[in-house]
């Protein structure tokens, strides 16, 4: 088997979205991985299926919008523009939240309910995980 060159395989790492990893050749050996940026804590559940996570609490909800795949998460259109959603911002089902790139494409990140932006969980420009927490809000 022939290793692409080093600058190439971290090419397609980056490409393919992975997190992690490892080929062997013999007895050489590389490895290569990428840190996932740490969430800050939430009183939900991630459920492994859906969306947006509900947790009863007094009569209101407290959800997650979760990322639908793997990519960078980013939190405005561009730079130079304001970002989607602010914590206090109410939002509607079916209103952007963030957009996630992978492997070159944009995909916009829509609620799945209506409610009130408690916390944006995910920094921008971060790397996400299939399911990862990205925004808190009440409905």
């Amino acid at each position: 088997m022939e290793i692409p060159s080093l600058d190439e395989l971290i090419s397609k790492f980056q490409e393919a979205g992975l997190t992690q990893l490892e080929i062997k050749n013999g007895e050489d050996k590389i490895v290569l991985k990428k840190e996932i940026t740490a969430l800050s804590p939430i009183n939900s559940v991630v459920s492994e299926q859906k969306p947006a996570v509900n947790v009863e609490n007094a009569g209101s909800k407290e959800l997650t919008i979760n990322a639908p795949f793997v990519g960078t998460f980013y939190t405005s259109p561009s730079p130079q523009e304001d970002s989607f959603v602010k914590v206090g911002d109410k939002i509607q089902k079916g209103q952007v939240v963030g957009i996630i790139e992978a492997m070159k494409m944009m995909t916009e990140v829509k609620s799945e309910v209506a409610g009130t932006i408690t916390d944006i969980l995910v920094a921008n420009e971060s790397t996400v995980e299939y399911n990862t927490p990205l925004i808190a809000l009440k409905n």
